[in-house]
C-alpha cells in the first residue's frame, strides 16, 4: 500500500466513524446548550480559561470542533464580554450539523464560523490570536506533520491536547481485555461506572466510549516529544495539565512527572474505579506573545 492510499485510508476510517455518531453529541441540541451555560472552562482548562479572559485574545481557530461544545462554549463564555470570535472547522458533515444548531440554541451563531474541511487542506489568508485542538491531531495519520500544519495559523498561542503514551496503555489494556473475553456491552457498562460526570446522557457517554475506546486509529504522546515539535516551530511552553498548570520552573522536573503517569492510570482505573483515560493538554506561545504578558 502506499503513503497516500494509507493516508486516505486513515483519513476515511476516521470520517466515517465520527458520521456514525459525533464525539461529545448530546441527548439533543437544548441539553448540549444547558451543559455550557453551566460551565465555562475554569474547571477544566485553567490556562485556557485564562488566556481567553484576559482581553488579549480576540480571534479563535478550533481545529476539529466536532459537535461544537468547545467553540460554542468560547462564543458564550468569552464572546460578547471578551470580544472573542471563533473560526471552527471538521471533517464530519454530521458533527458541523449539530455544531450549527447547538450555536443557534446558545444564540452565539454570529460568533462562529463553521467550515468542513480535512485539516491538512485547511488554509487561511489571514492568523488568528489562539490555535486550539483537543483529542484531534492523535487520531490523524501523523499527529506531529498535523501539528506542524495548523501551529501556522496561529499569530500567538497554540492550545494542544492530546493522548499520552504512559497514561494511555493501562486504559486501552483494560478496556482490550473486556472486549475481548466479554464484548462490547461489558466494556460499555464498564466504561459508564468510570466516567460519572458524562453517563447521565445516554448519547453523550455512548460518543465518549466510542471515541475513548472503538476509535480505529489514535497515537499516543509525551510532553518531552511534543516540546521538540515546539521548539522546531519556534513556539514557547507556557503551561500543562502534566504538573496541574503549575508555574514551569524546571522542565525536567516537569518531563520527569511523565514517567510516573502508567502507574497512576493503573491505580485509578485498575484499583481505585476512577476515570483517568490518558491525556494532557499544553499551552505554548510564540516569543512576542510571551512579551507581551
Amino acid at each position: 500500500m502506499s503513503n497516500e492510499e494509507s493516508t486516505g485510508d486513515v483519513a476515511a476510517r476516521v470520517r466515517t466513524f465520527y458520521e456514525s455518531l459525533p464525539f461529545n453529541q448530546h441527548d439533543s441540541a437544548k441539553d448540549a446548550a444547558r451543559s455550557i451555560r453551566a460551565h465555562d472552562l475554569e474547571s477544566s482548562y485553567p490556562d485556557l480559561h485564562e488566556l481567553l479572559a484576559s482581553g488579549r485574545i480576540s480571534s479563535v481557530l478550533e481545529i476539529g470542533c466536532g459537535a461544537g461544545w468547545l467553540a460554542a462554549t468560547i462564543a458564550h463564555h468569552y464572546g460578547e464580554q471578551h470580544g472573542v470570535d471563533v473560526a471552527a472547522i471538521d471533517f464530519c458533515a454530521r458533527a458541523l450539523s449539530r455544531a450549527r444548531i447547538v450555536a443557534e440554541e446558545l444564540r452565539v451563531g454570529d460568533r462562529i464560523s463553521f467550515v468542513q474541511s480535512d485539516l491538512f487542506e485547511y488554509e487561511r489568508d489571514e492568523p488568528v490570536d489562539l490555535v486550539i485542538s483537543l483529542g484531534v491531531l492523535h487520531h490523524t495519520r501523523d499527529c506531529e506533520a498535523a501539528f506542524r500544519h495548523v501551529q501556522r495559523f496561529a499569530r500567538d498561542h497554540v492550545y494542544i491536547g492530546l493522548y499520552h503514551a504512559p497514561g494511555r496503555l493501562p486504559f486501552l489494556e483494560m478496556f482490550r481485555a473486556i472486549l475481548e473475553s466479554e464484548g462490547e456491552d461489558s466494556a460499555f457498562e464498564r466504561y459508564r461506572q468510570l466516567d460519572g460526570i458524562h453517563a447521565g446522557d445516554s448519547t453523550l457517554v455512548r460518543s465518549w466510549f466510542r471515541d475513548q475506546v472503538l476509535h480505529p486509529h489514535e497515537t499516543q504522546h509525551t510532553l518531552r516529544e511534543v516540546h521538540a515539535w515546539l521548539e522546531s516551530c519556534e513556539l514557547q511552553l507556557d503551561s500543562t495539565s502534566i504538573n496541574r498548570f503549575a508555574k514551569i520552573q524546571d522542565l525536567d522536573e516537569v518531563f520527569a512527572l511523565e514517567d510516573a503517569f502508567a502507574e497512576r492510570s493503573r491505580q485509578s482505573n485498575l484499583v481505585e474505579g476512577r476515570y483517568f483515560p490518558g491525556f494532557f493538554t499544553l499551552l505554548a506561545s510564540r516569543p512576542q506573545a510571551q512579551r507581551a504578558r
